[in-house]
């Protein structure tokens, strides 16, 4: 039996290892620290990485929320990730680092040990029964690929982390709005999502944030316009209107998912465009929900031998992606003609969605 001078020293000796190795723990940790801000080194311009990008599939995550920018080792750290709920993370769609990037995060966040949902903007609220049934195991990955309407990049982009979601049992949200009614609302406006059936009110948001004045709108203006400053025409407005549908939507998409899920996080991929400077699906999720969200935002470096960063982009995202720059898609004039006929082909859904007419709108 112990005397009370030995249970005391007993707690004595606990109490200072438990010290102790608090102590080592607190130093290792600032070590990490001050060798990753290290590796970043301050520019005219902003801040450049001591560590090249030599291939396409390599990737840094820069956490840029103080004033010290720090490169995250997803192998030893989250980097701060833990501490959101919902994390967009943007795509330069059919970049492999960047996706290789997303399926690394999504593993991170995975073992933090707290359920994280899966949301994309790869999938369409209307297909979300087809996600579900393959999700469950009743359909198989070809059933969820055609019926899903899958992205042609789906197996070797998005697969990993469905995978990844699938076999912990986890949702899988198909957060954006249908293509037909984006694609009609480009042409007519938003008034021709009122002639949609009662059975597909529900495939999009139920209200849309639409301003035609600050930052997101002059955003979307310059990139439509390419820099000219003229007034956007209707067409452009309408545009703009369909832009909204896809970010509403799948804000509103995101924010169901959580009220359905509260003990979750959540992880959502987007083009960049829409999450970029916590605008656009960001913005509008904020509207609907106080909750701690983090901005992912790729960057395509200009020299991938000494990859950069300035400080305009550091405004884009809490996080940064660097990734290795993409080719021209074409050089010459003739070349140019042949892709945006291929890229810009038109599409022709019934923008009556099997009522009456659109003409008239």
């Amino acid at each position: 039996m112990q005397t009370k001078a030995t249970k005391l020293k007993t707690t004595l000796t606990a109490l200072l290892i438990s010290l102790t190795i608090g102590a080592c723990s607190s130093t290792v940790g600032q070590r990490d620290q001050d060798v990753s801000t290290k590796l970043l080194a301050p520019t005219s311009q902003g801040w450049s990485s001591s560590i090249p990008l030599a291939n396409m599939l390599q990737y840094q995550l820069i956490d840029v929320r103080n004033d010290k920018p720090m490169l995250i080792d997803l192998a030893n750290s989250d980097g701060g990730l833990s501490d959101y709920n919902i994390v967009f993370i943007g795509e330069n769609h059919r970049h492999p680092g960047n996706h290789l990037a997303q399926a690394d995060i999504y593993q991170k966040m995975l073992e933090g040990g707290q359920p994280v949902m899966l949301s994309l903007e790869q999938f369409e609220r209307d297909t979300q029964a087809t996600l579900d049934a393959y999700l469950a195991g009743d359909i198989g990955e070809w059933s969820l690929r055609h019926y899903g309407r899958a992205w042609g990049n789906y197996r070797t982009s998005y697969r990993p982390l469905v995978e990844m979601a699938k076999q912990r049992g986890l949702p899988v949200i198909a957060a954006n709005a249908p293509k037909d009614t984006v694609t009609c609302t480009g042409r007519h406006g938003l008034e021709v999502l009122d002639l949609l059936p009662p059975e597909r009110k529900n495939q999009v948001a139920k209200s849309f944030y639409t301003p035609e004045e600050g930052a997101y709108f002059e955003k979307f203006a310059g990139a439509m316009s390419h820099g000219n400053n003229s007034a956007m025409s209707k067409r452009s407005l309408n545009s703009y209107h369909a832009q909204v549908v896809r970010d509403d939507t799948m804000a509103e998409s995101i924010h169901l998912a959580m009220e359905s899920n509260p003990s979750h996080k959540l992880v959502h991929l987007n083009g960049h465009f829409h999450s970029a400077s916590g605008l656009g699906t960001v913005e509008r999720l904020a509207r609907l929900r106080d909750d701690k969200i983090a901005v992912i935002q790729p960057i395509l470096v200009e020299d991938p031998a000494a990859p950069s960063f300035t400080r305009a982009d550091i405004s884009k995202g809490d996080y940064l992606l660097l990734i290795y720059p993409l080719g021209a898609e074409v050089i010459t004039d003739e070349n140019r003609k042949v892709w945006r006929q291929h890229v810009f082909k038109r599409s022709n859904p019934d923008c009556s969605f099997g009522g009456d007419s659109a003409d008239s709108l």
